[in-house]
């Protein structure tokens, strides 16, 4: 195995020697084995290693005894070791998200790890990850919905600082090592839980495959990690190249950057994605929370008919389309105001949320929620219901749909009237108040606006005898 590790570090240049490595122990068996295999490798790479463990205090005296099972394994080897301790539980608590224990507790060992790097001077942080977290990892993804992104997998180096010499090799060579070793270890019992989505992948839908299947299903989804690593790798550079050519810097200083349409249509559909998620990533930091539906998004602003548009998506970034360009801002911590781009002042804090049928979205800025199912047809249901339910023909709708707040340049057709008007003429003409007009929800497709909550539905998108599919929009 150890040579197989050696093969992996130095096919990645994961070690170039003399480094100071954090490693990341857990206390389970590949973190464990990850620790003695860097402890066998420190002298041929001259490495200096320091051990990081992060206690979440969530199982208690489990907990506790992985911590100390990691001080005495670092103390035996020589080896300064790190703990830090963290209320996973409390921490969800204080969150407005509600994030999963399993997002936080990743966010917290990252940030940890990260730290202390700083810290310390340390130049590679190293994880214990192997093939069978890689094979899971790429199910998980496909199961979520991904794209060839999703489809890497776990990188072998991430951000040239995160390195994961086990990856190449499976569980059971790891157990034999530690055996061979005669190393002690801990299993992490909630591993067993069947409530977590990795933990049924490993430990039913992985076996199934391979015994119903293919039994080398977990060498397949590592090829397939590889392949999809190396095509990512192309479409990157193409689109790098891309924007060059465009002149548009590495790093967007001032938060705005500007394309040409007419080329940006030119290219092959998956070079558009790719050119617009590299883009944002040189003007957003790697936290942004843009997603591939606000990356389709933008690409069907730059495809749709209407030669104006404005797109207003999370982390203040905005999207606008005009005179044939499509113009990014990001506010940010840069101070650039989005009114310059998008209007007037507001009066209730920006809120943008992709919904599909059915689903339930809270809007937190309004303390509602909004809820969508597909409805059977029934006239009188449909018109008795009030003011915050709403009755769309499906087929009229222009996917993606969004709830949001008003956005300059917005145009509503009200039911019963035949052309369109200036969202801002009709709460003129219903006399809403400017200080209320912010905080009023917005059901929009691809082309408009189809429902002013709590006011009127668009005509484009009424019920009558020839529709086929409803959606029921209801506020509670």
């Amino acid at each position: 195995m150890l040579d197989k590790i050696r093969q992996t570090v130095q096919k990645y240049g994961m070690l170039k020697g003399g480094e100071h490595v954090v490693v990341a122990v857990s206390g389970g068996p590949d973190s464990v084995a990850l620790l003695q295999v860097l402890t066998l490798l420190s002298s041929e790479f001259d490495l200096t290693l320091t051990v990081a463990h992060l206690n979440h205090g969530l199982r208690g005296a489990e907990s506790d005894a992985e911590e100390q099972l990691v001080c005495r394994l670092s103390e035996e080897r020589g080896i300064s070791c790190v703990v830090k301790e963290v209320n996973l539980t409390a921490l969800r608590e204080k969150e407005k998200r509600r994030r999963s224990l399993e997002d936080i507790g990743r966010e917290e060992r990252y940030s940890f790890f990260s730290t202390l790097a700083k810290e310390i001077g340390a130049t590679r942080i190293t994880l214990g990850h192997h093939r069978e977290d890689q094979a899971e990892t790429v199910l998980m993804n496909l199961i979520r919905g991904t794209g060839l992104e999703g489809m890497k997998g776990i990188l072998p180096v991430r951000d040239g600082i995160f390195i994961r010499p086990l990856l190449e090799v499976c569980r059971k060579e790891i157990l034999e090592f530690l055996h061979a070793e005669e190393i002690p270890f801990l299993e992490d019992s909630s591993n067993r839980e069947d409530q977590f989505l990795r933990n049924r992948i490993r430990l039913h839908l992985i076996p199934l495959l391979q015994e119903r299947y293919n039994p080398k299903i977990v060498d397949i989804l590592n090829r397939t990690a590889c392949i999809a690593r190396r095509e990512v790798d192309c479409l990157k550079s193409r689109a790098s190249q891309i924007l060059d050519d465009w002149q548009i810097p590495p790093q967007i200083k001032d938060g705005v950057a500007t394309l040409e349409i007419k080329e940006f249509l030119k290219l092959h559909e998956a070079l558009q994605y790719r050119v617009i998620k590299t883009l944002l990533g040189r003007m957003y930091s790697l936290n942004c929370r843009v997603t591939s539906a606000h990356i389709q998004a933008v690409v069907e602003l730059c495809h749709g008919r209407n030669p104006d548009g404005i797109l207003h998506m999370p982390d203040k970034i905005l999207v606008k389309r005009e005179y044939g360009q499509l113009t990014f801002v990001c506010r940010g911590d840069k101070g650039i105001p989005l009114d310059d781009y998008a209007g007037e002042g507001r009066s209730c804090e920006e809120f943008f949320y992709f919904v599909k049928i059915p689903d339930s979205v809270e809007l937190k800025e309004l303390g509602i929620v909004v809820k969508t199912a597909f409805a059977e047809k029934d006239e009188e249901r449909i018109f008795g219901e009030g003011n915050n339910v709403a009755y769309l023909d499906f087929d009229k709708l222009k996917m993606p749909l969004v709830i949001r707040n008003r956005r300059k340049g917005d145009r509503f057709q009200p039911l019963g009237m035949e052309g369109t008007k200036k969202l801002k003429a009709y709460f003129i003409d219903e006399k809403i108040p400017r200080q209320k007009r912010d905080s009023i929800p917005l059901l929009a497709d691809g082309h408009s606006v189809v429902w002013i909550a709590g006011l009127r539905t668009s005509e484009r998108t009424r019920v009558n005898k020839e529709t086929v599919h409803i959606v029921k929009i209801e506020i509670i």
